[in-house]
């Protein structure tokens, strides 16, 4: 057993809940405890469950230098995982990703490198490269039944495209011995049981263990009022609001902060399409003092008082903070350790 995981181990043991709980939101105003990183907030798609057309801020390509700046700090604070998807955008149209990917693992304290993708523009890379980047997981959003169904849900004519790259990525996963986990998510209409019989369910399936296809159990959402019900795949609805009350702050508060291709930095990636919630730059301060400053505690400060947010009041994905302390425990304690062992 590691060191981290004796010391948490150890805490567990010994400290009441109410003092956990303490500690827990102490770490959390200390240090994120997650990251992301947005490659780009240019989609090749216009699906219809995403609010990406609906986006007014400018469109761009993260250079090198706000890379590095943001990889290089997050690693001085402990580093992780780094999500390259946090908002909008597919990260496979940065023609500089692998290089991007390679530098982020080539730090000790980064330890996972994944992002979604709809995979369409898979042929613009050497996908050996790609698999031996030190990319860990892959997440591929798309759906099979059929031509025209996919071009309704994801507004583009790219099904052949898209099932050929599967299968090509899959095959030289297998031959090099699996480096990056890949996971289907697959977005499909309601009534879906005639697709699992079909012969391109068939050939796809067959590269994925159980836990990494994802068939049914998305929670689509209506990116705080932006996109319509009628707009999802036939048959599915909004997800309902697991909290009607939102009496604490969001774990995203807590959670993770997001550098945006600009340096701009947010937040909360899930639903701030035109980064509505800045708190900072990385060209004006730091990571770390972005996190512990002042807009984003004035954020947690003003939530605590029932002054929440417009784009926060009618998001579905809202999970309260205390809920998020309990569930990541672990993980929080973990990420203040590397933290520490980083001073």
């Amino acid at each position: 057993m590691s060191i981290k995981n004796r010391a948490y181990n150890v805490l567990s043991f010994i400290l009441p809940d109410k003092i956990k709980t303490k500690l827990f939101k102490y770490i959390c105003s200390s240090i994120p405890v997650a990251f992301g990183v947005e490659l780009t907030n240019i989609c090749n798609a216009h699906c219809s469950f995403c609010a990406y057309d609906l986006q007014n801020r400018n469109k761009g390509i993260m250079n090198d230098h706000v890379f590095k700046k943001a990889i290089d700090e997050y690693s001085a604070i402990g580093g992780g995982s780094i999500n390259l998807t946090p908002t909008v955008g597919d990260p496979l149209l940065d023609k500089d990703i692998i290089n991007k990917i390679r530098y982020a693992i080539s730090k000790d304290n980064i330890n996972n490198v994944w992002f979604y993708t709809n995979l369409i523009a898979l042929d613009n890379f050497d996908i050996d490269e790609l698999l031996t980047s030190g990319l860990t997981t892959l997440r591929i959003s798309t759906c099979i039944k059929d031509r025209e169904t996919y071009r309704e849900i994801y507004g583009v004519d790219q099904y052949r495209r898209v099932l050929s790259n599967i299968v090509k990525i899959c095959e030289k996963n297998i031959r090099k011995n699996s480096p990056v986990k890949i996971k289907l998510y697959l977005k499909i209409p309601e009534q879906y049981e005639d697709i699992l019989n079909s012969g391109d369910f068939k050939l796809i399936s067959q590269y994925f263990n159980q836990e990494d296809l994802y068939i049914k159990g998305y929670r689509y959402d209506s990116w705080s009022g932006n996109i319509n019900e009628s707009d999802l795949p036939s048959g599915q609805k909004f997800r309902k609001q697991n909290y009607d009350i939102k009496e604490e702050p969001c774990y995203e508060l807590f959670r993770r902060i997001h550098v945006l291709y600009d340096g701009t930095v947010i937040f909360c990636a899930c639903r701030d399409l035109n980064a509505e919630l800045k708190i900072g730059n990385i060209f004006e301060q730091r990571v770390i003092d972005i996190w512990r400053g002042g807009e984003l505690s004035l954020l947690r400060s003003n939530w605590m008082k029932g002054n929440i947010p417009k784009l926060c009041k009618g998001c579905e994905r809202y999970y309260p903070v205390s809920a998020f302390y309990y569930k990541q425990r672990k993980n929080i304690v973990r990420c203040y350790l590397r933290y520490l062992f980083v001073r």
